[in-house]
C-alpha cells in the first residue's frame, strides 16, 4: 500500500484516540519478549512478538494485565486468529471452533524462525492533527501516529470478531498499519528470501486487534 493510500484511509477515522510514537509512552511496539512470556508454536509460521499494552493504559481499563502482543504474521490473517490470555504469561493459540486459515504462505520462512523488530514506545491520546505535506499534496495527520483506537476504520466491509470461547461480540482495541521506524533487528536474512520489507508491517494493510474481557481472548484480523 502506498503512502498516499494509507493517508487517505487514516484520514477518514475522525472519532479516535491515536497511537503516537513517544519515548515516554507506557506501551510498546516491536521489541523482545521477556523470558517470563511463553510464546506458543504454530507449524506453519513463526509467532512474532510485536509489542505490549501496559495494564496501566487508561484507554483500556478492562485489561488488567500487561498484554504482550503475539501474532503469526506470515499466514493469511484475513481470517481471524485468536489467543487465550487466561494466563497472561502463557497465551494459548486457539485452534478449535475457529475459521482461522493456518496455511503456510511462505516456505522460506520456517515456523521456528526468530523474527524481532526494534522496540518503540507509544502513548494513546486524543491529539490534534496537523497539515503535513507529501509531495505537492497536504493532508491532515497526527504526527507520529501508527494507528488508532475507539472506532475501526475498515478498508473493506466491517468484519467484527466474536469470541470463540464465550460467543460474545469482542471489543475493538486498536488498529495499526506500517511501522516504518520499527526495523528488523533479528531475522532479516530469513525475510529477505521472500523479499519482505525490513520494517514491521502486516501485508501493508491494517491489523485490527480485539479483546473479550470475560474470556480474556485477543483476536486479530487483517485487511489489505
Amino acid at each position: 500500500m502506498g503512502i498516499l493510500s494509507k493517508i487517505f484511509k487514516k484520514k477518514s477515522a475522525s472519532d479516535k484516540a491515536s497511537l503516537i510514537l513517544d519515548d515516554n509512552g507506557i506501551n510498546s511496539i516491536g521489541g523482545k519478549a521477556s523470558s517470563e512470556i511463553n510464546i506458543p508454536e504454530l507449524e506453519t509460521s513463526p509467532i512474532v512478538y510485536f509489542g505490549c499494552i501496559s495494564k496501566n493504559e487508561s484507554h483500556f481499563p478492562k485489561i488488567d494485565f500487561d498484554l504482550h502482543l503475539l501474532c503469526p504474521i506470515f499466514i493469511d490473517l484475513q481470517s481471524p486468529v485468536f489467543f487465550d490470555y487466561s494466563d497472561p504469561k502463557k497465551p494459548k493459540l486457539i485452534r478449535d471452533n475457529v475459521d482461522s486459515n493456518f496455511y503456510q504462505l511462505f516456505e522460506d520462512i520456517p515456523s521456528d524462525a526468530y523474527i524481532e523488530y526494534k522496540k518503540l514506545n507509544f502513548k494513546i491520546e486524543n491529539a490534534p492533527s496537523r497539515k503535513i505535506k507529501v509531495g505537492v499534496h497536504e493532508f491532515d495527520m497526527v504526527p507520529g501516529e501508527i494507528g488508532h483506537t475507539v472506532i475501526p476504520n475498515w478498508i473493506h466491509d466491517e468484519n467484527w470478531l466474536n469470541c470463540p470461547i464465550s460467543g460474545n461480540k469482542m471489543e475493538f482495541l486498536f488498529q495499526i498499519g506500517d511501522i516504518d521506524d520499527s526495523e528488523t533487528v533479528n531475522g532479516q536474512e530469513i525475510l529477505d528470501k521472500e523479499s519482505f520489507d525490513p520494517y514491521l508491517h502486516f501485508g501493508h494493510g491494517y491489523l485490527y486487534v480485539f479483546y473479550e474481557p470475560e474470556s480474556k481472548v485477543v483476536g486479530y484480523i487483517n485487511q489489505l
